[in-house]
């Protein structure tokens, strides 16, 4: 799970007079590099075929997939909060999942959430209240059905492989609990960095997000619908700041420490760094935020929770039902880093427990402090992650 950051707000004005080049934002230095490349654009830069699909939720949002297409089984990787497709992609062909099993003849797929920068249309003229009236809820009982009937129609499979990161297993959770046939679509799911319950949670800015949760929540009734979207000047933020030649790398260093308990930016590839923090964030809905927090200030993974006059409308309950982990029959891999902040070694054993299905935990010792971007952008993420995981799906 992830959180935004205020901090960098002021850091663009820093950047906007601080330049050591100059005083203003140079947007044509990076113009030429993959910086600014969408998913399509990134796999094409790296010489791998790709296809791009759009897939329609029952409820009508419009969800964009992009495919390297493979002669093997399809494998569906899904993002974390806030992120996209361009995620499985940003460390290029020697590091990036998504390359990684493509070179293993996988036929791969890329899955964006709705309200991502690639899938923002909906069928209808909505307006956007009704829009982004959804959190990770939607996105796992509507999103992520509509994506597995997709991908196994066009590949003739009964089954397919499921990788989620952060959000991507939380969604997992939602999808199987909820809609429990799809257990059945679901050859073997490798969930790294597992989320659901977040009582453990360790990053410091969730107490203060706790404390103000009545304000948060009155801002989005109040018409806050996006929140962190995809933007050029952030995009471009981050590429000049996060740098490890950056005179002002300290203010990118603070915001991956306070946000993801990222210790040091040299955890993360270095000549990839302004590539893989350009492309964060891509944007969601409020609402999904506060579900999230919910979960902290409520100490249980449940449904939406309204208040509980609408709560007895919605759910015939004063309180939102409980997402039924015990009702997950497909056979499920656990990745856990005990340096984690967000998937806490503690919350992965209560899901661990509540689970039928554990086929494998896998835990990352503390002593590689292995941190939670790490899981997906990390320097090491071959060797602690990539290697084993296709290791693993090869077995099946």
């Amino acid at each position: 799970m992830e959180f935004g950051c205020v901090i960098i707000i002021n850091s663009v004005l820093l950047l906007l007079v601080s330049d050591s080049d100059s005083h203003e934002i140079k947007i044509k230095d990076f113009s030429e590099s993959e910086i600014y490349l969408d998913s399509m654009q990134l796999i094409s830069k790296s010489k791998y075929p790709v296809e791009k699909h759009f897939v329609t939720t029952e409820d009508g949002y419009v969800l964009t997939l992009f495919r390297i297409p493979g002669q093997g089984p399809p494998v569906l990787l899904v993002h974390g909060i806030g992120d996209s497709s361009d995620s499985w992609l940003v460390l290029g062909p020697n590091k990036s999942l998504a390359y990684r099993l493509a070179d293993n003849q996988f036929d791969v797929w890329l899955f964006n959430s709705r309200g991502n920068k690639y899938s923002k249309k909906h069928i209808n003229k909505i307006s956007q209240k009704k829009y982004w009236d959804f959190s990770f809820e939607e996105m796992g009982s509507k999103d992520l059905p509509a994506t597995i009937d997709y991908i196994l129609s066009k590949t003739s499979q009964s089954k397919l492989s499921y990788v989620g990161f952060s959000q991507g297993t939380t969604i997992f959770f939602v999808l199987c609990s909820m809609r429990p046939s799809y257990n059945d679509k679901i050859k073997q799911a490798i969930l790294l960095a597992p989320v659901a319950t977040i009582n453990n949670i360790q990053s410091p800015l969730i107490s203060l997000y706790a404390n103000i949760y009545d304000k948060l929540t009155f801002l989005a009734e109040a018409g806050v619908n996006e929140v962190f979207p995809s933007n050029l000047l952030v995009s471009t933020y981050h590429a000049k700041v996060c740098n490890l030649r950056s005179p002002l790398r300290f203010f990118c260093g603070l915001e991956y420490y306070l946000n993801f308990g990222l210790k040091e930016l040299e955890r993360l590839p270095d000549s990839r760094l302004p590539i893989i923090t350009s492309h964060i964030p891509a944007g969601g809905s409020a609402k999904t935020f506060l579900h999230f927090l919910q979960g902290y200030v409520f100490k249980s993974f449940c449904r939406y929770n309204y208040g509980v006059k609408k709560n007895i409308a919605v759910y015939n309950s004063s309180t939102p039902p409980v997402y039924d982990l015990s009702s997950i029959s497909a056979p499920v891999t656990l990745v856990v880093s005990e340096s984690d902040w967000i998937s806490t070694i503690k919350d992965a054993r209560l899901i661990q427990n509540n689970l039928k299905n554990v086929v494998r935990n896998m835990v990352i010792n503390t002593t590689l402090d292995f941190t939670h971007l790490e899981f997906v952008y990390g320097e090491r993420v071959n060797s602690v992650i990539n290697d084993p995981i296709i290791k693993l799906m090869k077995s099946f």
